[in-house]
């Protein structure tokens, strides 16, 4: 059982794709897989084709209340993971909870005993350093990092950094687990020497595959289904397989199931 925050404190880098891409992977892989939604934009929870507004239980009450547990507010998807979903009542929860004490540890508390029930839990976490962003790191074992092949994108990595050495007063063996270099457009000799410099500075934490700028990947979301189903023959979708099969690799398992396209 791995618990993955997937925390980058920039926007549009590529999190919540990674989130989704890896995580339909892994369940096609024949993992149990969990996914949260922990941004009050419900990017990932309507990418999987779920209505926010039509949801009963939301992440939302998990925060409120997380000694009631996680699984009153897991819904199934059609693409094989599970879902904590968020709501738009997030975007307010987070004035609720601030005088809240402990309130750092809410998500980790709520996930004391549903954790046990997956192979993965991955939390799509918020863009910026906030509450929601501190509960994702505390409640994981290590920190998956979309990172975009961008000037303004590697810069952010230090601050990251920072805001890990602070969260491990809550959480002492937080790590960074993986880098995976996003948005690459190979022909741009820019996103090349960042992409250089990424893995000189960090060697074997970046993993080998990258996530190629693809056009099937910005579509994909609007249409309420992952990459793999949505174009699963796609640069996109090809290079999250490959991601996928190296975390597995990384992490010492084997998939129960044989991958195929839909």
């Amino acid at each position: 059982m791995t618990v993955l925050a997937l925390t980058m404190q920039k926007g549009g880098v590529g999190k919540t794709t990674t989130t989704l891409g890896v995580g339909t992977e892994l369940a096609q892989a024949g993992l149990r897989v969990l996914l949260i939604d922990l941004d009050p934009q419900s990017n990932l929870t309507m990418a999987l084709g779920i209505n926010p507004e039509e949801l009963q239980h939301s992440v939302y009450e998990v925060l409120l209340n997380p000694t009631a547990g996680a699984d009153f507010a897991i819904v199934p998807t059609a693409y094989g993971p599970d879902l904590i979903p968020a709501t738009l009542e997030l975007a307010g929860a987070e004035l609720t909870l601030a005088g809240r004490f402990g309130r750092e540890l809410l998500l980790r508390t709520a996930l004391t005993e549903t954790r046990y029930n997956y192979d993965f839990v991955l939390i799509d976490s918020p863009p910026s350093l906030g509450l929601f962003t501190v509960n994702a790191m505390v409640a994981a074992d290590e920190i998956l990092v979309p990172l975009q092949a961008h000037v303004f994108a590697r810069k952010a990595m230090p601050q990251l950094e920072s805001t890990i050495a602070l969260v491990r007063q809550s959480n002492p063996l937080l790590q960074i687990g993986g880098i995976v270099v996003t948005m690459v457009d190979r022909r741009t000799s820019v996103n090349q020497l960042i992409e250089e410099s990424i893995r000189e500075t960090y060697g074997d934490l970046v993993y080998a595959t990258v996530i190629p700028f693809n056009v099937r990947l910005v579509e994909a979301p609007a249409a309420g289904q992952p990459i793999s189903r949505y174009a699963p023959d796609s640069a996109g979708a090809r290079a999250y397989r490959d991601l996928t099969q190296e975390l597995l690799q990384r992490y010492g398992i084997k998939q129960t199931t044989t991958q195929g396209t839909d």
